[in-house]
C-alpha cells in the first residue's frame, strides 16, 4: 500500500496549470488598484476613521486628548460659575450680564 502523502506529492509535482489569464487581466487589475488608491486619497470615510481608531496607540491618544479637553472645558465652566456666584454675593439682586 502506498503512502497517501507520497501519492499527493507525486501528483502535485506532475501537475502543470493550463489556464492562461485573458489579455485584459493585467489591465483590469491595475485599473482596480489605481481606483482604490485615488478614492482613498480623495476622502476618508467614517469607517476608515473607525478602523484607524482600532490601533491602540491612536485610540489611547484620542482618549487622552478628549480627557484633557474635557478637563479644560470643565475647569473653564467651573471658574465662570464661581465668578457668577461671587458677583451675586456682592449684589444679590443684580443679574449677572457680563460677557463670557
Amino acid at each position: 500500500m502506498m503512502n497517501p502523502e507520497k501519492q499527493l506529492s507525486d501528483l502535485l509535482q506532475e501537475w502543470t496549470p493550463n489556464a492562461e489569464p485573458d489579455s485584459g487581466f493585467n489591465r483590469s487589475v491595475w485599473a482596480r488598484i489605481e481606483a482604490a488608491e485615488s478614492s482613498g486619497a480623495m476622502g476618508l470615510s467614517f469607517f476608515s476613521w473607525l478602523q484607524r481608531l482600532a490601533v491602540p496607540r491612536i485610540a489611547a491618544t484620542c482618549v487622552a486628548v478628549a480627557l484633557f479637553g474635557g478637563i479644560l472645558v470643565g475647569g473653564m465652566q467651573a471658574r465662570s460659575s464661581e465668578e457668577e456666584r461671587y458677583l451675586l454675593s456682592l449684589k444679590p439682586f443684580a443679574s449677572v450680564t457680563h460677557a463670557h
